[in-house]
């Protein structure tokens, strides 16, 4: 078993072996996005990936290889997962999670100041969130938890503190983890990224195992927890996305 409340370096399809059968309570992931260069839904265009600017989101745009679904079923107590993904994958995500014995919500983030687009394309302000659940996964109760929908601006306070290109607010995972989870429950990050998942746990009494694979996000992750700063600051878990919308 993988130590909790601990980030493990290395790659997560090797190191999900580890985790023994049925010992997880939830999976909260961010996947590598999809992207189609033209911005269209086809999915027969999904192998082209939009060229980005930033090398570090080139290395987590090229998709997921589904097989680690596989694992994720096998280190559940029950189906209990939260699965950020690109458009072009709802499909098939949906698709693998096709069971009657399982529910789903496509949850979402929408953002009041997405980046202006051309070339005869939506505005890319919305970000979408596959929640599914076995029968007998428990949800908690209150009405401040159970929106399907999340409005705030671009985190780019977040992104800066922690150097992160695809980081998720803070306060919107926590409703997540607060609403499908209880106290003490093992959830498990295995795109761990800047950590967002992790912190949330250790401020709501969740255990959490985190594994990521760039070393660079990596020690940004572990310095996070300790309340340090990508570029080595101290700082304290603060509720960034009100600063940023003052």
């Amino acid at each position: 078993m993988l130590e909790t409340n601990k980030i493990h370096l290395g790659d997560c399809y090797e190191l999900i072996k580890k985790i023994p059968d049925k010992s997880i309570d939830c999976i909260y992931i961010d996947i590598p996005y999809l992207f189609d260069e033209h911005g269209g839904g086809n999915s027969k265009l999904a192998h082209r990936i939009k060229k980005l600017n930033s090398k570090e989101l080139n290395k987590i745009s090229s998709g997921i290889d589904y097989k680690i679904f596989d694992e994720f079923k096998r280190v559940m107590k029950k189906i209990n997962i939260f699965i950020w993904c690109s458009k072009l994958q709802i499909r098939d995500v949906l698709n693998y999670f096709d069971d009657e014995n399982i529910r789903y919500e496509i949850l979402t983030w929408n953002k009041t100041n997405p980046t202006p687009s051309c070339n005869n394309k939506w505005l890319p302000d919305i970000e979408y969130c596959l929640y599914f659940r076995e029968k007998g996964v428990k949800l908690n109760d209150g009405y401040e938890l159970k929106n399907k929908w999340y409005s705030s601006p671009i985190n780019k306070f977040d992104k800066d503190l922690y150097d992160h290109p695809t980081i998720k607010p803070l306060e919107l995972v926590k409703k997540h983890i607060l609403h499908a989870t209880q106290p003490d429950s093992i959830v498990l990050d295995c795109f761990c990224g800047s950590g967002t998942t992790c912190v949330v746990c250790k401020e709501t009494g969740r255990r959490y195992i985190g594994i990521e694979i760039e070393p660079k996000y990596y020690k940004i992750a572990v310095n996070r927890l300790n309340g340090i700063t990508a570029d080595g600051q101290t700082s304290i878990f603060t509720n960034f996305d009100e600063l940023e919308d003052k």
